[in-house]
């Protein structure tokens, strides 16, 4: 794989990545299905939907038709494998709903797939980070640099 091929693939893959999120937001479930290779997996803590049809089962009603939220995924990193027809990726996400007050706080750890000229989901695991009540507990130094811009919860 040349340089300009694994710049071409890294676009693609992080396209995907973007993709998700936009049709999971626009509730687009024909465009999120198209994203995952027949035998997909999808995975949170103990829970695992396995193979296209049961991932979308779950992903199509986890909300209802009437609600929706954004994913803001800032940053990706793209692993490719030597072969350049398969990658690992790591994305950050948040996820903020209606109500504007963020609700999901994740890493999403991707197994990404080309299928003829299409990168394709294969495996997405979700790690979430545990919510935590009360402000962070940032040192003395830390606040005194960062406390003009957090919400002071007044």
């Amino acid at each position: 794989m040349d340089a300009l091929e694994e710049l071409l693939a890294r676009h693609a893959i992080r396209d995907l990545v973007v993709t998700y999120a936009m049709a999971f937001d626009d509730h687009d479930w024909q465009r999120l299905g198209s994203l995952w290779t027949e035998d997909a997996a999808f995975v949170v803590g103990d829970q695992a939907f396995s193979g296209r049809e049961e991932v979308m089962s779950f992903l199509s009603t986890c909300l209802p038709e009437d609600y929706e939220g954004r994913h803001m995924n800032p940053q990706t990193l793209v692993q490719l494998a030597q072969d350049g027809r398969s990658a690992v990726v790591d994305t950050d996400v948040v996820w903020i709903p209606q109500n504007f007050q963020n609700t999901i706080l994740a890493r999403y750890h991707d197994d990404v797939v080309k299928q003829g000229d299409r990168w394709l989901f294969r495996r997405r695991e979700e790690f979430p980070v545990p919510y935590r009540p009360g402000p962070p507990p940032m040192s003395g130094t830390a606040m005194s640099v960062s406390s003009a811009t957090m919400l002071s919860g007044d």
